[in-house]
């Protein structure tokens, strides 16, 4: 139990190093598109060695290949989109908003799947409404850009309908690691082509891209999957989703420390309040079904002596 927490810790923290590796690397003058290039492509040969050595069949249908090439671009827009808001905006702060893609997921449920709405659901959008607000409001101030707050946003959406394209495909389908190889390989060579098409594809040039470049691919992609997978082994799936919420809070920090980014009360707050949304999306089905439960259990009206 407590290594499947620990897991679900690093899985979430580690994701939430990729400013920490992105940065540096665009700064230095590759594109957005160039660097996921060699993050997937590292990611999933690396990715697809383990599979073979643990005698993995990669092999799935067509049809399956063909949705998980679809989920594949919803995930390349969700990273590009992130990573071309860090042009616009802290990164910590494009990174929580990013994270706000549970809330987006279950409104997508709620209004063409007609899952329930419910008040966890009215809730969490209040909560990451004043979340997102927080954070835009350094817009005026010239700290961020409406531009980047709508990148971020964006790529949150992106995140949002991937997950959901992946849950429609998979069902039924092969585990968790062969669909992320998939992912991964697919969105490689997307990249490729999006580098190729605006001219932006270089090799790498000093030893220094070298390392954030196995940084983001190793550190940020393929361990927080390996960890992730190990997590929900361990503890389930909500308690390993509840975890992921030290993604934003660890780009907040890095954020703060390493690219001397705000630190403001309005920052801790916005993040604060979208974290808070997010965990309510989670543990909703667990309050609801605690809910349905007391309004089971039998009371006595006032005088009355009688079950209610």
């Amino acid at each position: 139990m407590d290594m499947g927490f620990f897991y679900g810790l690093f899985s979430s923290a580690t994701f939430g190093l990729i400013p920490f590796f992105s940065i540096p690397l665009m700064r230095g003058g590759m594109s957005a598109e160039c660097a996921l290039f060699y993050r997937f492509l590292i990611a999933s040969l690396t990715l697809g060695l383990i599979l073979r050595l643990r005698g993995e069949r990669f092999r799935a249908p067509l049809p399956m290949l063909g949705g998980l090439c679809l989920s594949s671009l919803f995930y390349l827009l969700a990273a590009l989109l992130l990573f071309w808001s860090f042009r616009h905006m802290p990164s910590g702060m494009a990174s929580t908003i990013q994270f706000l893609y549970p809330v987006q997921v279950m409104l997508i449920m709620v209004f063409f799947f007609h899952e329930r709405f419910s008040w966890i659901t009215a809730a969490s959008i209040a909560l990451a409404v004043a979340g997102v607000y927080m954070l835009g409001g350094d817009s005026t101030s010239g700290d961020i850009s409406l531009l980047g707050l709508g990148m971020a946003l964006l790529s949150s959406l992106c995140n949002a309908l991937y997950i959901i394209g992946l849950h429609v495909t998979r069902r039924p389908g092969p585990n968790g690691l062969v669909v992320t190889f998939w992912v991964l390989a697919f969105g490689a060579a997307m990249s490729f082509i999006s580098a190729l098409l605006t001219d932006s594809f270089r090799l790498l040039a000093s030893w220094d891209e070298l390392l954030h470049v196995l940084g983001l691919a190793i550190i940020t992609a393929l361990l927080s999957n390996l960890t992730l997978v190990l997590a929900v082994e361990r503890i389930g799936s909500t308690l390993a989703s509840v975890l992921g919420v030290m993604e934003p809070l660890t780009a907040v920090v890095v954020g703060i420390i390493v690219f001397h980014e705000p630190c403001t009360a309005a920052v801790f707050s916005g993040v604060g309040l979208i974290c808070g949304s997010v965990l309510l999306v989670m543990l909703g089905p667990q309050l609801l079904a605690l809910a349905r439960r007391q309004g089971r259990t039998p009371g006595r009206t006032k005088g009355s002596g009688q079950q209610a």
